[in-house]
């Protein structure tokens, strides 16, 4: 029996350049936390035959690697080799949709899980890029490669993806009490809203591809600020951090119009206007989770948003990505 969790993870700097659209003309600059949230895989071999037997939201249970629906499911299992007598189990802290990340991490723990079945030892960074070879070059999904590092890593982590999409991995110096100051100026919000991202980096995808200049100068201005954005972290100058995310939400939006909404508009209003320095929807956009730093009082900003019917998720920092719990 193994049982494996990687996190999620909220992204603070930099989001967008992730992708191959972007990172292949122009590299890719990105900063992002790994939380205590988490997506867990147990996998398991029956004795009693070699059917594939998974277990989520649906149940599959198949003679053929080639039957399993659950597409990234199929292709971690093909990619490892475990094709036959295997059951597989995933249950999340967090449902999908939410924009933390949830394919990477669902697909960082599953492989962690199969090797660790085989008995093979392999690396964060070989983990990482299995996920990104299944998402991006397997089933051409439009997503970038942040996701899978961080669920693999984890930590505060600054990622710089070159032009070959070769990632390296940098752990900012940022001193344990400037840490602590951060985790604690985080207050995040559920909107109530599930959403696919599949849309809103898709059409990112298009207009970068196509060098639409609108789109490609904001991004270009978002990797700058993410650079702004870690030198602020490792000063350990949140309030700083606070202000630059406000301007990171700003040039966020103007990506696309399906990034924000009215109704989130008025709710980010509400939280600056509480006390909050600056916010962010996070991951693609659209909805799932409000983040916003607030170093100081924080009850003017929780009781708006509760007010305006937004549940707050109490979260700390993970430090540790994926890992392996049971392992007998």
């Amino acid at each position: 029996m193994i049982m494996v969790r990687a996190p999620f993870r909220i992204p603070l700097g930099g989001g967008g350049t992730d992708l191959p659209s972007y990172y292949t003309k122009f590299g890719g600059r990105l900063i992002s936390v790994s939380i205590n949230k988490y997506i867990y895989t147990t996998a398991n071999r029956p004795v009693s035959d070699k059917l594939i037997r998974l277990k989520y939201s649906d149940s599959e249970t198949v003679d053929s690697v080639n039957e399993v629906n659950h597409d990234l499911a199929k292709e971690a299992l093909k990619l490892t080799g475990v094709t036959k007598n295997v059951e597989l189990a995933w249950v999340a802290d967090l449902p999908h949709g939410t924009g933390m990340g949830s394919s990477g991490s669902f697909l960082v723990s599953t492989l962690k899980a199969l090797y660790d079945l085989k008995g093979e030892v392999v690396s964060s960074r070989r983990l990482a890029e299995d996920a990104c070879k299944i998402e991006i070059e397997i089933l051409k999904k439009p997503v970038g490669k942040q996701d899978q590092y961080m669920a693999a890593f984890g930590g505060l982590t600054r990622m710089e993806i070159n032009k070959k999409g070769q990632v390296e991995v940098i752990k900012p110096d940022v001193s344990p009490h400037a840490l602590r100051d951060l985790e604690n100026s985080f207050v995040l919000f559920f909107t109530g809203i599930s959403r696919a991202s599949g849309k809103i980096l898709s059409k990112q995808n298009r207009s970068t591809t196509k060098n639409d200049s609108q789109v490609i100068n904001n991004l270009h201005f978002i990797k700058e600020l993410g650079d702004e954005i870690f030198k602020a972290l490792e000063n350990g100058k949140i309030e700083q951090f606070g202000k630059l995310l406000d301007v990171h939400w700003q040039y966020k939006r103007k990506l696309s119009k399906a990034i924000s909404s009215v109704k989130i508009d008025n709710w980010y209003e509400q939280a600056k206007d509480a006390g909050a320095l600056g916010g962010k929807i996070i991951g693609a956009g659209g909805g799932g989770f409000l983040l916003f730093c607030c170093p100081g009082d924080k009850s003017k900003l929780r009781k708006s948003m509760s007010k305006a019917g937004l549940t707050e998720m109490l979260i700390h920092f993970d430090n540790e990505g994926v890992k392996t719990l049971v392992n007998f």
